[in-house]
């Protein structure tokens, strides 16, 4: 048995006309060559359901109509932000589940943002109250 060549369970699979090297990771061209849709990202998701429920619940902007310059602002930040939620929505290799997460994700960075340039604290986060002693 010494003389016979040792055996190889990978060239047996690719003898039996595998399309899959199982010697190797696959090259750069083998994988361009592979389609890849935006269903095989629904499908294999890295998501549970509670994760995708709670990283997509709503997202409340508040705007305040006090100062016209800062209504504008407000507008402006909006404006972009929302440009950026449609730029997003339109990647649809993603997948409709990672789409909806990153563009809430966006959502809520502008409600963070809105609600510090109007002088409030984003819901969420807080700081310890400073005792007097």
């Amino acid at each position: 048995m010494s003389d016979a060549t040792p055996y190889k369970p990978s060239q047996w699979r690719k003898n039996r006309g595998s399309k899959v090297s199982l010697d190797g990771l696959p090259t750069a061209e083998e994988l361009a060559q592979q389609p890849h849709t935006a269903d095989d990202a629904d499908r294999f998701t890295l998501y549970t359901p509670e994760q995708i429920e709670a990283e997509t619940r709503d997202v409340k902007l508040t705007i305040s109509f006090g100062d016209v310059i800062k209504v504008r602002d407000q507008a402006e930040m909006v404006i972009a932000a929302m440009q950026e939620i449609i730029r997003r929505t339109r990647q649809h290799d993603l997948g409709s589940v990672r789409q909806r997460i990153e563009t809430r994700a966006e959502a809520a960075s502008c409600g963070r943002a809105l609600s510090r340039f109007n002088g409030r604290t984003p819901y969420g986060e807080w700081k310890p109250k400073k005792r007097s002693t």
